[in-house]
This record gives structure tokens, C-alpha cells and sequence, in this order.
């Protein structure tokens, strides 16, 4: 008798475990955010163009008007991409947030782009109006200062059938919070610094993993907790159609 009654007890024990486990998955994925793939733009054959912004939280993008679940996490404005196959990707990135020291050097060198090398454009910390004159003039380089890095976008593809292998990692600059005010969603952000470069996609069906290698989690792990190991916050994927 007291057998089964353990065996009871121990059962009711798994089943309501269980059940606080689903639970908390069903939260997980309530809380994940959901949007449609945003879509590199056909310019010219064989090319496309692509735009996606850095916040310093979720008040912008595609996470809501009131932030989502986590309105204080740092955020891509998307983290779901499409782009034709075989195609140069000419992407602009818009990046609005601070930032500070790289913990590992590599991730502050440009990798894998078309030629080698990226643009970026500062804001003047003096600007008075938003508009062409309040930025600085575009530097071409292949890499940036490792003490002032907003986010890293960094992207991977393992070989896929005839798809060889992809890496490319490109540093974005921390925003010099010029006095500019720019109003996106429901946030209020400095200019953004303007980060451009390219890249080839491989063949249709690839899906490349992509993520950001700056420490911006907010949390005791290092700083690669929550929004770092957050998909759909730092990090996502696109997918060659």
C-alpha cells in the first residue's frame, strides 16, 4: 500500500512538472516575437538591397508599439530575412544604439564582404537638423576602433549541396548620441550611424544563421544572456528563395 501511494505521489510529481514545463515553453513562445521574413528589394540583376536598424531597446522595429515582452532589450528592427538566390546583397544597416569595448578583437575586423571591406558614416555630435550635413564623410575600411562598437552583425552558412561555406562578420560603430532626436516606432533615438556593405548569397533553400558578437545582454553571464541568446532580438536568419 504505501508502495503505491509513493508511486502515485511520484507520478503526480512528474505529470504536474510536466505540465509546469509546458507551461513555460507555451510562455517562451508567447513571448518570442513573430513577423514576416523581411524581403532584400530586387535593384538590378543579380542584385537586391537590404535596410535593418540597431535599437537600444524594442520601441522600434517590429516588436510592437509597446515593445513586446521585453520593451528594455536591446533589438534588430527584424530577424527574419529573404533574399533571392545567387544574389549580392547590398545591405544598410541603421545603427541607433551606444555601445564600449569589444571583448574579443576579431569581431572588430570587416570579414567576407564582396570586396573585403565596409562603409561608415558617423553623425556629427555638434548636428543641429537632420538631413545630409550632419553626417561626417563615409570611411571605407576593413575594420574600426575596439573600444567603440555598438553590435557586430555576423553571419554564417555551413555548405549546403553546392552552397560553399559562408562568414561574414562586419563591427557597426557605437552611435556618438548626437543631440538630434529621431523618432522610430515608439522610441526617440539619436541619428544612427550608417554601416553599408555587400555580400553574395548561394543557392535557393540555404538558410544562413546570423547574430551579434558584442557583449549587449545585460546580464551576469558575460553579457550574452537574454537579448544576446534571444532569438529574434540579436540574433536570426535569412533565407536564400
Amino acid at each position: 500500500m504505501e508502495r503505491s501511494k509513493a508511486i502515485g505521489t511520484a507520478l503526480a510529481s512528474i505529470l504536474l512538472g510536466g505540465g509546469a514545463l509546458a507551461l513555460a515553453g507555451f510562455a517562451l513562445a508567447s513571448a518570442t516575437p513573430h513577423q514576416d521574413a523581411l524581403q532584400c528589394v530586387p535593384t538590378t540583376p543579380g542584385n537586391c538591397t537590404l535596410t535593418i536598424s540597431t535599437y537600444p531597446d524594442s520601441l522600434a522595429g517590429y516588436h510592437g508599439a509597446t515593445g513586446g515582452a521585453h520593451p528594455d532589450w536591446v533589438t534588430y528592427s527584424n530577424f527574419r530575412w529573404e533574399a533571392p538566390a545567387n544574389t549580392v546583397v547590398h545591405m544598410t544597416i541603421k545603427q541607433y544604439d551606444g555601445g564600449g569595448p569589444l571583448n574579443n578583437s576579431f569581431f572588430s575586423h570587416v570579414y567576407g564582404t564582396t570586396d573585403g571591406m565596409a562603409t561608415w558614416q558617423m553623425p556629427k555630435t555638434d548636428a543641429k537638423t537632420a538631413d545630409a550635413s550632419s553626417y561626417e564623410a563615409p570611411v571605407t575600411g576593413t575594420s574600426v576602433d575596439t573600444t567603440q562598437i555598438g553590435h557586430t552583425f555576423t553571419l554564417r552558412g555551413i555548405p549546403q549541396g553546392t552552397t560553399p561555406a559562408l562568414f561574414v562578420s562586419v563591427p557597426l560603430p557605437a552611435d556618438p548620441a548626437n543631440p538630434t532626436p529621431v523618432a522610430q516606432g515608439t522610441g526617440t533615438y539619436p541619428e544612427p550611424v550608417l554601416v553599408n556593405f555587400s555580400f553574395k548569397t548561394g543557392a535557393a533553400g540555404t538558410v544562413y544563421e546570423w547574430n551579434c558578437e558584442f557583449p549587449c545582454g545585460g546580464s551576469r553571464e558575460g553579457q550574452f544572456g537574454y537579448a544576446m541568446s534571444s532569438y529574434g532580438y540579436m540574433s536570426g536568419a535569412l533565407t536564400v528563395k
